[in-house]
């Protein structure tokens, strides 16, 4: 290895206008991924998903190759400009950000490898990169930079590189070799998962760039620009791919877990034949209404259901308190509560409503049953007597007997009316 080693995607590429501006879109494109990564991992990590690890490494990776690529562009902005006072700032960045870049791919391939990997653990790995970093912002003939001096060659800047800069290198490419490896055996163990293949290539084509850019250092040119820097946004691009799908995916197995469970929470509270709340449900609710809850209970009984049953049988009697309750559904308010009590009761909690508002809300419901239709039932003439009672009692279980006393009374009047308690 030569003792004056280009800064990691400038060598051979020359300081033409044409790549500088290309250096510029991909940084802005890189940060914007970043950016990005950053707010899915937040997300993840809100909804406490099992990924959210990987993504934030991940996250950390991507930042770091951001960090590198606007090193790099530092650098050639010095060149073009002719004035290199400040050369070695970027140049020191964009080796801080690979160092940090190669800790946080282990620690993804630790989290990947195993998803209980400790704090501690990972905290050392990081450690160790910020403490390797640090040494390119010391200066000494032992470490990896000698001093500030640097050499201007027809490939680029060179450094003046310590004692230690060589067996760095040597190091730092063992140490993507033994990255890439680990990760590329994981996308073979999980074959055909679209989201492990995309991560893979975006690390493979990042493992060749670094490479092809160690064999440029040794001067063997397999192409004639360096590839980097490209391997960054191509492995960014990867990344931030795999993020958005794996989200989407873990965005709609939520919303189908969302749904099956309310398909669940359905079944416990609601009547299986009316699809209304069942008398339990609405029990519940009354039980932990406010001392000072307004409103009350209507008490609905369909009159001659019986005969119903008799005459057509209890599969047109089944129909007919679907059809019922369909009606109630329809009619009652968004904020009220209708429930099958039993049989071809109903009991309805009216909220905030006093006598005036239920003799409206019972004034539609008596009309939509009489216009109730059941296809294989002609003329069939669909009737309810209904009791109200306000909630002005101690326990609601009075109230509703009192509601009850007063659907006996409609009935003794004449029924298909409502009567108050």
């Amino acid at each position: 290895m030569p003792n004056e080693i280009v800064v990691a995607g400038l060598t051979g590429a020359g300081v033409d206008t044409w790549a500088l501006w290309i250096k510029i879109m991909a940084v802005g494109a890189t940060a914007t991924l970043s950016t990005l990564m950053l707010v899915f991992t937040v997300a993840l990590y809100r909804h406490r998903d099992h990924e959210a690890s990987v993504a934030l490494h991940f996250s950390v990776a991507n930042l770091c190759a951001t960090a590198y690529v606007a090193g790099d562009i530092g650098v050639r902005v010095c060149l073009l400009d002719n004035d290199l006072r400040h050369v070695m700032i970027p140049y020191r960045l964009s080796l801080s950000a690979v160092v940090m870049s190669l800790a946080s791919l282990f620690a993804l391939h630790r989290v990947l490898a195993s998803r209980v990997v400790s704090t501690r653990r990972l905290a050392a790995i990081y450690g160790t990169g910020a403490v390797i970093s640090g040494l390119f912002w010391v200066d000494h003939p032992a470490l990896i930079i000698a001093s500030e001096r640097y050499r201007i060659t027809n490939v680029g800047v060179f450094a003046d590189y310590g004692a230690l800069a060589a067996p760095f290198y040597v190091a730092c490419l063992a140490a993507l070799v033994t990255v890439s490896v680990g990760m590329l055996r994981q996308a073979f163990r999980a074959r055909g998962r679209l989201l492990w293949r995309m991560t893979m290539f975006g690390f493979a084509v990042f493992f060749l760039a670094g490479l092809h850019d160690m064999f440029r250092e040794l001067g063997l040119e397999l192409l004639p620009f360096s590839g980097l820097t490209m391997g960054c946004a191509v492995f960014q691009i990867g990344a931030f791919a795999t993020m958005v799908l794996h989200y989407s995916h873990t965005l709609r197995e939520r919303a189908h877990h969302d749904h099956q469970l309310r398909r669940l929470e359905d079944r416990v509270v609601r009547d299986a034949l009316s699809g209304l709340f069942n008398r339990a449900y609405l029990e519940q609710r009354l039980d932990h209404l406010p001392p000072a809850a307004g409103g009350g209970l209507l008490f609905i009984d369909l009159d001659h259901f019986k005969g119903v049953n008799d005459r057509f049988g209890h599969d047109h009697g089944d129909r007919l308190i679907r059809a019922v309750a369909d009606a109630i559904r329809r009619t009652v308010r968004e904020q009220d509560i209708a429930c099958r009590w039993g049989g071809d009761e109903f009991v309805v909690y009216l909220a905030d409503a006093d006598e005036a508002a239920a003799r409206v809300v019972v004034e539609r419901l008596l009309r939509a049953f009489r216009h109730l239709q059941l296809d294989s039932t002609p003329n069939l003439d669909v009737g309810a007597s209904v009791g109200f009672a306000a909630l002005r009692d101690e326990d609601w279980r009075a109230t509703l007997q009192r509601a009850d006393q007063a659907l006996y009374q409609a009935k003794a009047e004449g029924r298909n009316r409502l009567a108050v308690g």
